[in-house]
């Protein structure tokens, strides 16, 4: 037996420590305005439902949601919208706890990549390679947002570190667990399988003779076969499939002929001449030049003797990994969350080939380039105002961590809600929507919460997404009465004290900067309410730099 050493211990968790630092450290910074609003928004109660007339789903199709409809969502599997779920559930709503659960997984991928570096090369890779992912930006910033990849990150390093350790034990039907759960995670993740199968049909063929590789593929479909239900049924029902088949098989449904993210992905052309810019953008110039000499390295070992090619199967199986999934993007997009699911087996590349370096050199350039990352991951990702260039000393990941000003005002309103509960709420569009409603205020009577005859209105011209966050978690989850200023100016003033409502609070925005949404989108409503409370002093609403960001306008009829 091995002995222990309390070096290699400390060295690990001092590589964990500091993962868990730069993962954590202000973790509800950056406001939540990217798609980890529509996931988490669904993740609260599990509802395949986001409010967007370009892209309606099953639930709002039928009168009443069919069984099948609740296995899967109609562009996701389900596996993350039920991990977010059961966070929100044990722990409540809050922008930590949306992002709580990414953040745990990339810590553990950070372990994960120094038992591959280890399994795959030695001791020394593995720890290399682990302390490269802790402070590197890219994996930092997906380790803090609630997105798919970083559970997809952890899920395909698992099935990666099992599948090694099958190798050796046998235990195929291990990874063909993780395999499945990373194919309900998201669809990308099915990039696992022809890794796993091309490197068997070079060094293990007599493998496919066996009945436990086929098991490992079985368990894979098994965990896999809600989703497959959820297409079967769902094309019974409508003629398609779900989002991403449909789009992958050419079909035609007119509820989805507006995707902004397909468009974005370009064709063919635009992917190829993408995919080496995104890498470059995301890895920063140090990490990207790294790689290139790792390849050349790789390459060089493996062609120096033809004859010996196959007797390097650690690193044709990790730059097969590698281009697996640069071969996926050239499908799908180099879009920045897609491309960062590879730069963990990119990461033991250059740890390998760091590793190989004589010592004195080593010595001198690791700590250089785990200064230079840790630089570029604090100027990207907390700071407002970065120092030098994009592309050179931060990465163009800088817009996704900004704080605009939103969390602040979701900060206002959690405060100003708080113990209370509405004492009028609008009748729901759809009856799965009414039923969420009166659960919570059963809930809210039971925990003697008080009722209030308030209606929030907020300015039409606020990024859309922020406002799934803000303003449309509260009315479907909790029932709020909340409208835009376009809608509260339609119907009249007059119309809502009609209703029993009697607090106004309107939200406008005073400061130009955070105006994401399209000038062509925007519209003069909230400016035109604003000069009816003129006489009104607002409360005023600033981000953490002191700048003022949102006015707050509190009347009564």
């Amino acid at each position: 037996m091995k002995k222990f050493s309390w070096l290699l211990f400390f060295s690990v968790f001092l590589i964990l420590a500091l993962a868990s630092f730069f993962r954590f450290y202000n973790l509800t910074r950056a406001d939540v305005i990217n798609d980890e609003v529509i996931i988490a928004f669904r993740s609260i109660g599990y509802i395949d439902f986001f409010s967007s007339p370009y892209q309606t789903t099953p639930w709002e199709w039928f009168s009443s949601v069919p069984a099948w409809a609740r296995l899967s969502f109609h562009d996701h599997p389900p596996l993350v919208f039920l991990i977010q779920h059961w966070f929100f559930e044990i722990f409540g709503q809050s922008i930590f706890v949306l992002r709580l659960p990414f953040v745990l997984v990339g810590i553990i991928s950070v372990f994960l990549v120094y038992l591959i570096g280890k399994k795959l090369f030695n001791e020394k890779t593995g720890l290399i390679a682990s302390m490269l992912l802790a402070v590197l930006n890219y994996h930092v910033w997906i380790s803090r947002t609630g997105l798919q990849e970083s559970i997809v990150i952890l899920l395909s390093l698992l099935t990666f570190y099992l599948f090694l350790r099958a190798q050796d034990s046998g235990r195929h039907w291990q990874w063909g667990i993780t395999l499945g759960l990373a194919m309900i995670t998201k669809y990308t993740s099915f990039v696992l399988a022809p890794i796993i199968v091309i490197y068997l049909l070079f060094f293990n063929r007599s493998i496919f003779k066996t009945k436990k590789i086929w098991l490992a593929f079985a368990l894979a479909a098994l965990i896999f076969s809600p989703v497959i239900i959820y297409n079967l049924k769902l094309y019974q029902a409508t003629g398609h499939f779900d989002l991403q088949f449909f789009y992958l098989f050419g079909q035609k449904v007119p509820e989805w002929e507006y995707l902004p993210g397909k468009i974005q992905a370009g064709n063919f052309t635009d992917r190829i001449f993408g995919l080496i810019p995104s890498l470059f953008q995301g890895l920063l110039w140090p990490m990207f030049v790294l790689f290139i000499l790792s390849l050349f390295s790789a390459g060089r070992k493996l062609l120096k003797n033809k004859v010996r090619f196959f007797s390097e199967p650690q690193i044709i199986l990790l730059i097969l990994a590698i281009f697996c999934h640069l071969a996926l993007y050239l499908l799908i997009g180099p879009s920045k969350r897609f491309v960062v699911t590879v730069t963990p087996f990119i990461i033991i590349l250059v740890a390998w080939f760091i590793s190989r370096w004589p010592k004195i050199i080593k010595c001198i350039l690791i700590p250089a380039i785990v200064a230079l990352e840790i630089f570029f991951t604090v100027n990207t990702l907390f700071t407002y105002y970065p120092v030098g260039q994009a592309g050179l000393t931060y990465s163009y990941l800088n817009v996704e961590s900004y704080n605009w000003g939103y969390n602040q005002l979701d900060d206002y309103l959690s405060k100003l809600l708080a113990g209370k509960k509405p004492a009028k709420t609008f009748q729901a569009r759809y009856q799965f929507l009414e039923d969420i409603k009166n659960q919570a205020m059963a809930i809210a009577a039971k925990e003697n919460k008080s009722p209030v005859a308030w209606l929030l209105i907020y300015d039409s011209d606020m990024y859309d997404l922020a406002t799934f966050w803000l303003f449309h978690r509260r009315l479907v989850y909790n029932g709020w009465p909340i409208v835009t200023a376009d809608d509260y100016l339609a119907k009249g003033k007059e119309f809502w004290p009609e209703q029993g409502l009697k607090d106004f609070y309107f939200i406008k925005i005073i400061d130009g900067a955070i105006l994401l949404r399209p000038v062509i989108e925007q519209t003069a409503k909230a400016d035109e309410l604003q000069n009816q409370l003129k006489d009104l002093k607002p409360e005023i609403i600033k981000r953490p730099d002191g700048r003022p960001v949102f006015a707050i306008y509190h009347w009564q009829s």
